[in-house]
């Protein structure tokens, strides 16, 4: 699928429009822009998970977002996912709670002033496998910002509140994202992202590249890491995103 889409833009990329692709792929940490108005994208990720607990695979981490106003897009995603706990002999695998939500642009940045935008999800406790299924409704919303540094060089900053639908006290999530353009169809990016609970705190790093043979389309791949745990924990992330129309 990969060779096919690239072989598809390659061909087209003389005919398209020049248009914003505000891709939600690869990192943790959102940007502040929104589709744009009437256009979907369609991101698929694949990757696996491991920490001191269990072994995740994930097969594919889909999202499907949807321009509805000119500041607004929704948001639906689905993950099917594999998963064995450490000292177990048979694995879980199922779809994860399907998420839905809608991301805001509240602010269009002026200089050292950033963009500033709003995501709110939420999961379900009935759309999905029921062994993965949370109890209750899991919301989670997240204030985002975006600055640009230069003309190639950005910084994305996030902070946000998450439920798992099992218990009332919320994990705060917070983030840092500084990106790079290496040249006009490839960049890196270096993030850490952060959850704090009271029953304990993880601190994750994530490095990334990401690919654009055309306007309309990009490859990615991305490793995470636990500094404080590095024997413990690893991930590592592909995936793909397009816009579609």
């Amino acid at each position: 699928m990969f060779f096919a889409l690239l072989t598809m833009a390659c061909l087209c990329h003389a005919q398209e429009e020049e248009i914003s692709f505000p891709t939600d792929r690869p990192g943790n940490t959102w940007g502040a822009e929104v589709l744009p108005y009437h256009k979907v994208s369609w991101e698929n990720g694949f990757g696996f998970e491991r920490d001191a607990d269990q072994r995740s695979i994930t097969l594919p981490s889909t999202i499907v977002r949807y321009g509805i106003f000119e500041n607004v897009e929704l948001r639906v995603g689905a993950d099917v996912v594999s998963q064995k706990m450490e000292g177990q002999a048979t694995k879980t695998m199922g779809v994860a709670p399907l998420t839905i939500g809608a991301k805001f642009k509240c602010y269009e940045g002026d200089g050292w002033l950033p963009s500033v935008g709003f995501l709110a999800q939420v999961q379900s406790p009935h759309l999905g496998s029921s062994e993965l299924l949370p109890s209750h409704l899991a919301p989670s919303m997240y204030l985002v910002f975006e600055n640009s540094i230069t003309d190639w060089c950005y910084v994305y900053y996030n902070a946000g509140a998450e439920w798992d639908g099992e218990t009332a006290t919320p994990t705060t999530f917070l983030s840092l994202l500084l990106g790079f353009d290496i040249r006009d169809d490839l960049g890196a990016f270096v993030e850490t992202y952060n959850y704090l609970h009271p029953e304990g705190n993880q601190y994750l790093t994530e490095f990334g590249l990401y690919f654009m043979p055309s306007p309309r389309l990009q490859f990615d791949i991305a490793a995470d890491l636990d500094f404080q745990n590095l024997k413990d924990y690893f991930a590592i992330s592909c995936g793909v995103s397009w816009m579609i129309n």
